[in-house]
């Protein structure tokens, strides 16, 4: 199941995705049309943030592996699940660009509680 968020959640969404899923493996893909393409694979997620620069700008900055991916204009943010468990999160552009954030392995964030990455 797909689910898109209304913008106004999109920061507190983020900050408890982040807390769940720290340090779980996913890999980082950037889609236009038919062109895809891997910007990280199988690398740690660090960091979900919204920037907002006050004149309704907006910037969703994904940090994994090191590496970090801006999302300028941000205009949808959809989470893929199966059964209650988080398998992706897709972030469209504002010139119809998708950054979509896959894990490895997705499992219940209450079983892995307690588990060092």
């Amino acid at each position: 199941m797909i689910r898109e968020l209304p913008d106004s959640e999109w920061e507190p969404f983020l900050a408890s995705f982040i807390m769940q899923h720290d340090r779980w493996l996913v890999t980082v893909e950037s889609m236009r049309g038919w062109h895809r393409q891997i910007e990280t694979r199988d690398e740690p997620l660090e960091g979900l943030i919204v920037h907002t620069d006050g004149v309704n700008r907006r910037q969703i900055v994904i940090t994994a592996g090191g590496e970090r991916f801006v999302i300028e204009n941000p205009k949808q943010l959809r989470v893929a699940s199966e059964n209650g468990v988080d398998q992706a999160l897709e972030i469209e552009g504002d010139r119809g660009n998708v950054t979509r954030i896959a894990f490895r392995s997705a499992i219940a964030p209450e079983l892995v509680d307690g588990i060092a990455p």
